[in-house]
């Protein structure tokens, strides 16, 4: 743990959190701040695209967007939620760059898409496009699968349920998805908007209760996040790096991994596809992430010192009582399982970018994680995961630096 916690810190130290923002700072300038300037188009851009924006979502708005949250607060205090804006904010502009390029270099029979074709066709670096597109597959068996399974077998034990029962459960559940083609769309698109309303009333519904506490919070997170003092302290600089990396590891922009998903859609204009990227960050982190971090912090959970998803279960027993523990740990195991579905059709995009012939092998370890990753700790799970998307970044990056050109010319 202690050697993989380092590898990590290494992977998502300062200077990889910098060069995200960095690229997503120039893109926002080449285009004009779309964040502002567009996001009226952006908020429409899903209507007619239910089935891929959903599949994208639950790939995107998974544990990482509670339990992230609250471990971020814990970690870096109420300023990291103020950088998990700005990561965000910046991040929706390397996101519509994603989009474009998802569109621009796909193939089009079949219909499939990636970060690796623009690095492959438009780059033609076919080796970083391989290593790429194994990354990919290496994290959707880690963050998409494993770390999903492993904290929601953590959330339903506290309910009583064994984690070999639920890793069983979602083991059956993959194999269903992932053996009827087109299925997981249809599924995501029908569940996600569901789970996500639920999700946003219950959140609300912590603040409202606590809403006398919304000013003084809104108050301390912008004081501790632009406190001087506190970064040559390092407090301020601790809210800095946890912040955003886990607004990344949140929304993944900058990684590229709802690039195959996008690409595979039948949307053709590149713009488009880009605002709907646009579109999915916003709704992650500028809305889950950010009721998520409301209601912690306007509930005072924040200072109980526990951590993770109990933090989560504190604020909204200041509403719902003694139901609290179930009806978040419900929503964990929902999020978690609608994650891993999503996922499930980014690796194997992936592995049929490798070889067509991995995908049955790929498909057959990916519900064997499942199962594995109910019975592993969710800390040695996280920093695995925390290590392959990080690496992820660096092509995907590349490949947006690189192309330029094309996503800065096609609106």
């Amino acid at each position: 743990m202690d050697i993989l916690a380092k590898i990590s810190d290494i992977v998502w130290g300062l200077p990889t959190v910098f060069v995200i923002l960095s690229v997503g700072a120039v893109l926002s300038f080449r285009l004009g701040f779309p964040q502002i300037t567009r996001l009226r188009e952006i908020l429409k851009s899903s209507r007619g695209r239910q089935g891929a924006v959903s599949t994208a979502l639950a790939a995107t708005v998974g544990t990482g967007s509670i339990t992230g949250v609250a471990a971020a607060i814990a970690l870096g205090g109420p300023g990291a939620v103020f950088w998990l804006w700005v990561s965000a904010f910046f991040g929706m502009a390397v996101a519509y760059a994603e989009g474009v390029l998802s569109i621009k270099y796909r193939r089009s029979c079949p219909r499939e898409g990636g970060i690796w074709f623009a690095l492959r066709d438009g780059l033609g670096l076919r080796r970083l496009a391989a290593i790429y597109a194994g990354l990919t597959v290496l994290s959707s068996l880690g963050m998409g699968c494993m770390s999903q399974t492993s904290a929601a077998a953590e959330a339903l034990e506290t309910l009583g349920v064994p984690p070999l029962f639920c890793g069983l459960a979602m083991f059956f559940a993959l194999i269903f998805c992932l053996c009827l083609r087109g299925f997981t769309e249809k599924l995501c698109g029908a569940v996600v908007p569901v789970l996500a309303g639920l999700y946003v009333l219950g959140a609300v519904w912590v603040i409202l209760k606590n809403a006398s506490a919304l000013g003084p919070v809104m108050r301390e997170i912008f004081s501790s996040a632009l406190d001087f003092k506190g970064f040559l302290g390092g407090t301020a600089g601790a809210a800095i790096s946890v912040g955003c990396r886990r607004g990344i590891f949140s929304n993944e922009a900058g990684l590229g991994t709802t690039a195959p998903v996008h690409g595979a859609s039948a949307e053709d204009d590149p713009d488009r596809q880009g605002l709907m990227n646009m579109f999915e960050v916003f709704v992650d982190t500028f809305v889950i992430c950010t009721l998520t971090a409301l209601a912690i912090l306007c509930s005072r959970a924040d200072k109980s010192g526990i951590g993770g998803a109990s933090t989560v279960v504190l604020a909204a027993r200041s509403v719902f009582g003694d139901a609290a523990p179930a009806l978040v740990s419900l929503s964990l195991a929902a999020f978690a399982a609608a994650t891993a579905v999503g996922w499930s059709e980014i690796g194997l995009s992936g592995a049929r970018f490798l070889s067509p012939s991995l995908a049955p092998a790929y498909k057959a370890v990916f519900v064997l994680a499942a199962l594995f990753g109910s019975l592993t700790a969710p800390a040695a799970v996280l920093s695995i995961s925390d290590i392959t998307n990080g690496l992820m970044a660096l092509p995907c990056l590349l490949a947006i630096v690189l192309l330029i050109k094309d996503v800065c010319g096609r609106r």
